[in-house]
């Protein structure tokens, strides 16, 4: 079965089936849009505003407010001319509005999705069938697709060390006197861009005052909310109508607050504080998303080009964010619209923060915007405070049993010692039976909600784990454990309030425990479990946090970690939705929630206060510094794990484990210099790309400079050293450092080269890339001075120079229905494209885009790439949302499957494009010529050992390799040979069945491009003697017959020896007496005459013995006809021959120069045999048809 997504846009369901929240953007748009439409984001030519400015900058020019907004007016002029060149082209275009809300319902003002400051260029609703014309336009750079894109701590805060930094008196709540003496926020502008707030919760001071309307103007800011100062509803209504926002924005800069405990009841004993990362902050708020968990991706970037504004979109005077938080995102490159906008709001000097996604544990699964180059990217982490429970069998069967509480679950206080009960799926109250009563709940984690669309709030249908854990609770259950239904843990999910404790596990042991059961007739279990009390915290990247690497593999991604697992933040306490659906409600105003949401705004507060410490340090700097002083996960007393394989990788963990205390008094920055613009300034991990050397058959080193930046004032000295992550403990593959030290002056930068380098001659296995990582580490006077750098290089087969040929993927379809990833039924729910590679293949990449219409819930399409079996999945891009994108290393000759899979889907149209990229072909290997064709195999057999290989070029070569096997699997290069050669001989090979194929080297990208394995040929080497078996054989003759001048019988042969020989088993007709001397043989296998010895007629018997190719003793062969030509109708005799083989012994083997004389030959009966003493002779007389046979 095909793994299925965790997090979907089955928005609200899925979200609260597994709470690992990362906002979806979508393209919904408000309901007065036309049906039938699409949302489209068109970027047109020239800069935005932010580049504008930022590339006058580094040119030395200064560029005031008044010019950019001049500039940008420019830009509002050429994008109404695209609008009229449109509708002169017939596009029936207008940019697309928002009707932004106030406080009491109403609308304040009506807004286009039109950017000029962070983008350039406008969102349009128009038909599908009008995207390729406005492509046409020149003025268009492109046009995307708005997809969806998703919603992706009193421990958690302490974790990453951020009141460390604080003052000796700390400022957590709006009512302390600011004392100036640490960092806490003070001063600094945090904009949240998500699903609004609450800002009347006690983290954000309690205050039921209304903040500043963005559309109003500054007058309107008086006696409004002190700490959410800005607010901007993009979306429909004003409040936070998910609590996703309120969580979000508690997280990165909530006040100190009292939150209930364990118990969840307020004004208890257990009660527990919280605050987030920088409290003083001010928040400045972006509804961009929806209470259904779903958000507009061109509401975003209008949030993120009015965040770094100084006006409003109303062209107000406004505050200007230093820090932005994006936990939201979805399926993009680097490249997507929404990373774009990001990474140009960078660029005005203002931090930008983003969700990693919650689509792993799979490769490649971080999206936009995190992907922006100059964005950073929050993966998420366990913390201390989010340790786990275990389970056993009693029996020692199996233990150890990871149990993950769900959030809103009751605590294990005491061990739960039980026997259990199954209940299927427990989605309906009757699911689970009368016996679970006292007992543990064995639960499945799924449901049979298939419905493309949302159910109504309150009846969101079945599968809910707030439902399972209710039904097996009224059944009387003690406890239940839900257990996934793919591979891997069931972690970061929630109940919200379940009346037992509720845990999940992972599919293997569910299945495990389901296997044990036993065959009680009321389903108890045999055998009890025991859930654990003790909590077990093992640092580590969470499951569903997404990992890299980035599309395009430009940079390392993610960033940095934070912790997102079973974070205590504010909710939204009221709204259009109950509690106990699909929102983070609560009305304690409190809840706890997992994601890399949660991880995102702990990163961005991260930076908020480093910003603070560093007013003048760049988004660059800040992004550089957090990734340098990070480390790997650490444990409970804060000691990171060892470097090497046990640690998380840098594709999950980027830097690592944020530490703020390290960040903010960091000495030195270490980096790679860019131009600022494209690239960041300084950037403190490094990717060096996809490099084919893989198989290359030479070294090859990839090289960059790093820069280190004093910024402490007093410079340092640091040892340099290179940590294994992954792949460099292999032999052939290394990386360095050119010095061993470098000094760092004061308020001056120093230089030193990293190299990687890869022995592709030692690295040869093609069948897939290796991912190789390491940190740089410098270590300065003190432990907290040291820093680390993250490097990436992806090892790939070696490719031809020049343009690689490629075969295209060219497919359009509909999905009728979506089934939730259950993939039931062929060319309804799923499509499959079924292709066999070429030879010669490399690579696939495969995109997969799909048209939301607009006021139509969004569709979600995945895409899986399955091997030969049609079942094993190779690849697979399950983004929420879309589009879906893979690339990955195929096998030529090969067949796949490329399945387009509905997850949500009602007649949802889509385009899936790629390309299979292919080198050279291969050498083509002649047949080898033996002795003798066995039949049995078709394979041709040597009978010395000795023969030749020849092959035909497909082109020009540099080199030859010729590999052989013993086995047919497991080959090994037995000779180079020039390109000039297309033959070479083999000599004196022991018996046995060797395998050949020919690979070519031709100039490569790196090194030699080889060309996957030629045909296979093989051969049987049999060492035999020729012998004279003449006098050891009987012939019967029968058939005989004369007509038309042709005598003819049929003659077989009976061993009448003891011995047993081999084949060759030949009859060779070496002489006819007659009268006139006119007589020959007419049929010979050999066309000889048969008149004498040098022109023998030979007629084989090898194919005429038993199966087991043995003639053995009384054994009689069948019939060989044997016709001569008797014109006069005279008589004759005839001499023959019979000659076999037995088997000798053979010499090892050796390869002789192309053309070397080879014993071996297709010629039998000329060559002499041993003990050649006798002669048949067969006297005929064709009239009568007599035949005697007389042995001389």
């Amino acid at each position: 079965m095909l793994n299925k997504k965790i997090h979907s846009m089955l928005a609200v369901l899925v979200l609260l089936i597994a709470t690992a929240f990362l906002l979806n953007l979508s393209s919904t748009v408000p309901v007065s849009a036309s049906g039938g439409l699409v949302s489209v984001t068109v970027e047109l030519r020239g800069d935005p505003g932010a580049v504008y400015k930022a590339k006058a900058q580094k040119s030395g020019q200064t560029i005031s407010n008044d010019q950019l907004q001049g500039y940008r007016d420019q830009l509002k002029v050429a994008q109404d001319q695209f609008i009229k060149d449109a509708q002169s082209a017939g596009v029936n275009a207008s940019i697309a509005t928002v009707a932004v809300p106030d406080f009491n319902g109403n609308t304040a003002a009506t807004v286009q999705y039109r950017y000029t400051l962070v983008y350039n260029g406008v969102t349009l609703y128009i038909p599908e069938s009008a995207i390729s014309t406005l492509k046409s336009l020149p003025e268009v750079k492109s046009v995307h697709m708005n997809h969806p894109l998703h919603i992706a701590l009193n421990s958690a805060v302490p974790y990453i060390h951020a009141p460390q930094v604080y003052g000796k008196h700390q400022d957590l709540t709006p009512f302390d006197t600011i004392q100036g003496d640490g960092y806490e926020g003070q001063g600094m502008y945090l904009a949240v861009l998500d699903t609004g707030v609450d800002w009347t919760n006690p983290m954000f001071g309690g205050d039921p005052t209304p903040p500043r309307l963005g559309v109003a103007p500054p007058t309107a800011a008086v006696n409004t909310n002190q700490k959410v100062v800005y607010y901007l509803p993009l979306t429909a209504g004003a409040t936070d109508d998910f609590g996703h926002g309120s969580h979000v924005s508690g997280d990165a800069a909530g006040y100190l607050a009292v939150a209930p405990g364990p118990d969840k009841l307020p004004g208890t004993a257990d009660d527990v504080q919280i605050h987030g990362v920088a409290p003083q902050a001010k928040l400045m708020e972006y509804k961009v998303c929806a209470g259904i968990g779903q958000c507009l991706g061109e509401s975003t970037m209008l949030a993120l080009e009015d965040a770094v504004s100084p006006v409003s979109l109303t062209m107000q005077p406004k505050p200007i964010a230093n820090v932005i938080n994006m936990s939201l995102g979805g399926a993009g490159s680097p490249d997507d619209p929404t990373a774009v906008a990001a990474d140009n709001a960078a660029l005005t000097g203002t931090i930008v923060v983003a969700a990693a996604g919650n689509s792993g544990p799979g490769d490649s699964t971080v999206g936009s915007p995190a992907a922006g180059r100059h964005v950073i990217a929050a993966a998420a982490t366990t913390h201390p405070g989010a340790g786990s429970n275990s389970a056993d069998v009693t029996d020692g069967s199996r233990t150890g049993m990871i149990a993950n509480l769900m959030d809103g679950s009751p605590a294990v206080t005491s061990d739960i010692t039980q026997n259990y009960v199954f209940c299927g799926l427990a989605e309906k109250p009757g699911d689970c039976p009368s016996s679970v009563a006292g007992k543990i709940a064995l639960i499945q984690r799924g449901s049979t909600f298939t419905a493309p669309t949302l159910p109504a709030a309150g009846s969101l249908g079945t599968g809910l784990f707030t439902t399972k854990a209710a039904n097996a609770a009224a059944a009387g259950a003690v406890a239940a454990i839900i257990y996934n239904n793919a591979d891997g843990e069931l972690s970061a999910t929630t109940v919200r309030k379940s009346a037992i404790p509720t845990l999940g596990i992972s599919k293997a042991n569910g299945e495990y425990l389901l296997s044990i059961i036993g065959s009680d007739p009321n389903g108890v279990s045999a055998k009890q479990v025991r859930i654990n009390k003790a909590l077990t915290f093992s640092p580590g990247i969470a499951d569903f946090s997404s990992r890299g690497p980035v599309q395009g593999l430009g940079q390392i991604k993610p960033d940095v970690s934070a912790p997102g697992v079973n974070i205590y933040s504010a909710t939204a306490r009221v709204g259009g939705a109950e509690t106990n659906t699909a929102t983070m409600f609560d009305p304690s105003g409190f809840i706890v929630g997992s994601g890399t949401s949660f991880a995102c705004p702990l990163t961005a507060g991260a930076a908020t206060l480093i910003k603070q410490a560093h007013l003048d340090w760049t988004p660059d700097m800040v992004r550089t510094v957090l990734i340098n002083t990070s480390t790997n996960m650490r444990d409970g007393s804060g000691t990171p794990k060892a470097d090497g394989l046990s640690a998380d990788r840098v594709m999950d963990q980027g830097g690592g484990l944020i530490d703020v205390y390290r960040a903010v008094n960091a000495r030195t920055l270490m980096g790679v210099a860019g131009d600022g613009i494209v690239n960041p300034s300084i950037l403190g991990s490094y990717s060096f790309g996809a490099v084919p050397v893989i198989n290359s058959r030479v070294t090859h080193t990839e090289t960059v400079t790093v820069t280190m930046q004093d910024v402490s004032g007093q410079g340092g000295t640091y040892n340099l050293s290179v940590a294994n992550n992954r792949e460099l403990q292999k032999n052939g593959i290394s990386a360095s450092t050119s010095t061993q030290s470098v000094t760092v002056p004061a308020n001056g930068t120093a230089t030193f080269t990293v190299t990687a380098s890869v022995d592709g001659n030692i690295i040869r296995d093609t069948s897939k890339a290796l991912q190789m990582q390491w940190y740089v580490v410098a270590q300065g006077a003190n432990a907290q001075d040291n820093l680390r750098m993250p490097f990436y290089m992806q090892l790939t087969p070696t490719e031809p120079a020049g343009a690689a040929a490629s075969d295209p993927i060219n497919q359009t379809g509909t999905i009728t229905a979506g089934d939730t990833g259950a993939q039931v039924i062929g060319g309804v729910s799923y499509q499959d494209y079924t292709f066999t590679t070429d030879p010669a293949a490399l690579s696939l990449t495969a995109d997969l885009d799909f048209t939301s219409i607009i006021d139509q819930t969004a569709p979600d399409l995945d895409l899986y790439l399955l091997g030969p079996d049609g079942t094993t999945v190779i690849t697979s891009s399950t983004n929420p949302g879309g589009p879906e994108h893979i690339s990955t290393v195929v096998a030529g000759n090969t067949q796949y499957t490329l399945r387009v899979s509905g997850y949500i889907a009602a007649q949802t149209d889509y385009t899936l494009t790629g390309s299979i990229t292919k080198g050279g072909a291969a050498p083509a290997l002649q047949p080898i010529t033996g002795q003798w064709i066995n039949p049995q195999m078709n394979t041709p057999v040597s009978f010395d050992g000795n023969f030749n290989l020849t092959w035909q070029p497909s082109g020009s070569a540099q080199q030859f390799e010729v590999e052989q096997s013993t086995d047919g699997t497991n080959y090994q290069v037995l000779s180079d040979l020039d390109g000039s050669t297309t033959s070479t001989a083999l000599q004196n090979l022991p018996d046995g069945t060797y395998y050949y194929r020919v690979r070519a080297l031709t100039p490569g990208k790196i090194g030699s491009y080889v060309t996957v394995p030629g045909n296979v040929q093989s051969v049987q080497v049999s060492h035999r003697s020729k012998i004279d078996i003449t006098n050891q054989v009987q012939t019967a003759m029968t058939n005989v017959s004369f007509a038309g001048g042709v005598f003819s019988l049929d003659l077989n042969l009976k061993n009448n020896s003891t011995s047993t020989y081999q084949p060759l088993v030949e009859l060779n007709v070496i002489n006819i007496s007659s009268t006139s001397g006119t007589i020959s043989v007419k049929n010979a296998d050999n066309g000889g005459n048969g008149k004498s010895a040098a022109t023998a007629a030979l007629y084989g018997y090898s194919n005429l013995i038993g199966p087991d190719q043995q003639f053995t003793a009384s054994e009689i062969t069948g019939n060989r006809t044997l016709q001569f030509n008797d014109p006069a109708s005279e008589m004759f005799s005839f001499d023959v021959q019979v000659t076999a083989y037995q088997g000798a012994a053979g010499a090892g083997g050796t390869m002789a120069p192309a053309g070397a004389t080879s014993a071996g030959s297709n010629t039998s009966g000329t060559s002499s045999a041993q003990s050649l003493t006798k002669v048949l002779r067969i006297t005929v007389n064709p009239l009568t048809k007599a035949v005697t046979a007389k042995l001389l």
